[in-house]
């Protein structure tokens, strides 16, 4: 689609969304939706099938339990909500699976079905294998015999998840993994080491279909910290925050890893200076958009921009002013379809938010 093509597209989404009856308050790109739902947060949203015209968002209520909404129309002007088996908070939706706190879900035959996970870890990322057909790959955390947490991970094998052992050395007892990329090259596994003097460090890892191996990544700053939320290898960004070694959420500034595709290595890349931190990356034709909050508790997003000769920068978009509001997912694939979710706190408790981004 060409770029004049595309601000065509736009400008009638943007006409018909005027003309609409669902509940769409605009501010520059980034649309809010006051009627997102009542209870607990979104913690999860993406097309699925991927390159669908609508989407999935997942939230968890404020007993726990996981719900769900669907989105109706060619320009998702209103959602459903859908009965979903529960598997507690969903992490993350990636192709047609759900990595959650309780386990897994699997989109098949037009219906989420709950699928079991060994030992039971903490989902909060599946990847499939672009070459072995009904092949999937997950990661998170699990607990261990001492009640900590140690990176777990996981493979499909088109019937069962199996377990795939990761060496001590490379995944202590105070560890988890928040992100896979799988290529022709082996698995990479990302995530995050909680050392208690040095605080949070980035890990990534490489299977090649028989062992285990330590990538080299960035050190933090001297005296401070590093945390990885969440992958997209879209994207090819890991993201994330970083701050001094047991300081206050509000001395966070956010963090941005490119990935290379073919090695699995890291880079930290420049971003502007702002308080805060982020929680999710997702792409818009090839552009890498990460969302998270502010250390104010505002919606924060950020969009890679081009120049027109070949230099990137980032740059903060202008947000809706919503107070006690945080982004913790953003997915999509197409202008209007890419949607951040998350939660919004007051007198009656956490409540649903939804954004879309509509240039």
């Amino acid at each position: 689609m060409t770029r004049r093509s595309r601000i065509m597209v736009a400008g009638v989404v943007v006409a018909l969304l005027g003309t609409a009856t669902s509940a769409w308050a605009q501010t520059s790109g980034w649309q809010a939706r006051s009627d997102a739902g009542s209870d607990g947060a979104l913690t999860a949203v993406a097309t699925i099938p991927e390159g669908s015209a609508n989407a999935w968002a997942f939230g968890v209520r404020r007993d726990g339990s996981t719900y769900a909404m669907r989105s109706i129309g060619e320009f998702a002007d209103q959602w459903a909500p859908v009965d979903v088996p529960d598997v507690g908070r969903v992490h993350a939706l990636r192709h047609v699976w759900a990595a959650a706190e309780k386990g897994s879900l699997r989109w098949a035959d037009g219906k989420w079905l709950r699928v079991p996970v060994p030992g039971r870890p903490v989902l909060r990322a599946i990847e499939t294998d672009p070459v072995v057909e009904n092949t999937a790959w997950a990661v998170g955390a699990e607990q261990t015999s001492t009640s900590r947490q140690r990176g777990a991970v996981r493979k499909w094998d088109g019937t069962h998840w199996r377990v795939v052992p990761v060496p001590p050395a490379l995944v202590d007892d105070s560890s988890e993994l928040t992100g896979a990329l799988v290529s022709t090259d082996g698995v990479f596994v990302y995530g995050i080491d909680h050392d208690r003097h040095r605080g949070g460090r980035v890990i990534a890892l490489r299977f090649d279909g028989t062992s285990w191996s330590a990538l080299p990544a960035p050190p933090p700053r001297p005296g401070y910290e590093e945390h990885v939320t969440s992958h997209d290898s879209s994207a090819s960004r890991l993201v994330g925050w970083t701050a001094p070694v047991g300081a206050s959420p509000q001395l966070r500034v956010p963090l941005i890893y490119h990935v290379d595709s073919t090695t699995g290595l890291l880079t930290k890349e420049d971003i502007p200076r702002v308080a805060g931190w982020l929680t999710a990356v997702t792409t818009e034709y090839g552009t890498p958009l990460v969302v998270g909050s502010t250390a104010s508790q505002r919606p924060l997003a950020m969009h890679l921009r081009y120049d027109g000769e070949g230099r990137t920068s980032w740059t903060v978009d202008e947000m809706p002013d919503i107070r006690n509001g945080q982004l913790l997912a953003v997915g999509g694939t197409i202008v209007p379809n890419i949607w951040a979710v998350g939660s919004t706190r007051g007198h009656h408790g956490e409540r649903p938010l939804m954004l879309r981004y509509s240039p």
